[in-house]
């Protein structure tokens, strides 16, 4: 980019490691914990966080962003208003709905922000993912905090949701899931940060001890380590898949929509995905394995043997591109006919 602000990191935050072709490279660490991700419109907040979810994958020479390295099994989560979600345990999040719907199994045709926030979220932490990423813009506001004043108006008998900030900090303390946020508005997430960073005109600040001086006390919960995802999946032949873009898998006239997943950079890749769900359909649905385990065995299999073992002779979705058990799940979340 032209004109572009060379990216520095925090002394307080400066980590050097030694890379074989490269030698001593000095940059900024993201430790584990809470990282929230402040500052003004426009100054860089989500430029950062998009490198962070991009770093999952090696970049090719040239890009830019060689040198940003995320943990892989790192998931960006937001609101996906509509998506189906099928008998999904959002209980940790969402409860005491006022139709009495059972959200230890959970399922709907038409999700909302909140519910399909949570459903995300679960559906994450059962891929094994053991960082979110998550940005305040494209969150559900009721899913992500609960002002205090509203808290009074509206007792916590009478709201159905238990906002992510309540559970943040058990998730990292109880399960080790690390979580790096953006909130340009909620100053309530500096009460649980571990580390704030805040973005000035491009430039990153180690303001965590500010931050720490403003932070006021919040209500926290618990979290249970569980299986969220215990639906199983029947077998079902797939005559025709196609891939319309990056974002759209078509299997047999019944579309799966992809375009929230973040993480999927390429057509290339959502073709993996459409060959995934045939396998996993034909062969490892026989009733007895649970979603998470469905989608662990695949991703294995694409490791070890590569992505010709999964690519049916007679499938003409196009060239194939590596995909991770995280998105393996996703696409089998969002499959309607599941």
């Amino acid at each position: 980019m032209k004109d572009a602000v060379v990216f520095e990191s925090p002394d307080s935050l400066a980590v050097t490691l030694t890379l074989p072709h490269r030698g001593a490279v000095r940059g900024m660490g993201i430790r584990k914990g809470i990282t929230v991700i402040a500052g003004g419109g426009f100054h860089g907040k989500s430029t950062l966080l998009k490198a962070l979810e991009r770093g999952v994958y090696n970049h090719i020479a040239g890009d830019g962003r060689e040198l940003v390295i995320t943990d892989a099994s790192a998931f960006k989560l937001r609101a996906e208003e509509h998506r189906c979600i099928h008998e999904t345990d959002i209980s940790m999040f969402i409860n005491n709905l006022p139709m009495k719907s059972d959200t230890t199994r959970f399922q709907t045709e038409n999700a909302s922000g909140s519910t399909s926030q949570a459903a995300n979220t679960v559906e994450a932490l059962a891929a094994g993912s053991t960082v979110l990423l998550i940005d305040e813009d494209t969150s559900a506001t009721n899913f992500m905090v609960r002002d205090g004043r509203m808290a009074q108006l509206v007792s916590d008998e009478k709201e159905p949701i238990t906002p992510f900030i309540r559970k943040i900090r058990s998730l990292y303390q109880d399960l080790g899931i690390s979580t790096i946020l953006v909130a340009g508005s909620s100053g309530d997430y500096l009460s649980v940060a571990d580390t704030v960073l805040q973005m000035d005109c491009y430039e990153t600040k180690d303001v965590t001890a500010r931050a720490k001086e403003l932070a006021i006390e919040l209500i926290e919960e618990n979290v249970q380590k569980t299986d969220w995802l215990k639906k199983t999946v029947s077998s079902k032949r797939i005559e025709k898949a196609r891939v319309h873009g990056w974002d759209t898998i078509s299997l047999d006239k019944n579309e799966i929509d992809l375009r929230y997943l973040e993480q999927i950079v390429g057509e290339s890749q959502t073709a993996t995905l459409a060959y995934i769900m045939q396998y996993i359909l034909d062969r490892l649905a026989n009733g007895k394995k649970t979603i998470p385990q469905l989608a662990k065995e695949a991703s294995d299999k694409l490791e070890k043997e590569g992505i010709l073992s999964m690519t049916p002779r007679n499938y003409g979705a196009g060239p194939a591109a590596y995909v991770r058990q995280q998105e393996i799940l996703a696409c089998l979340a969002r499959y309607r006919m599941l």
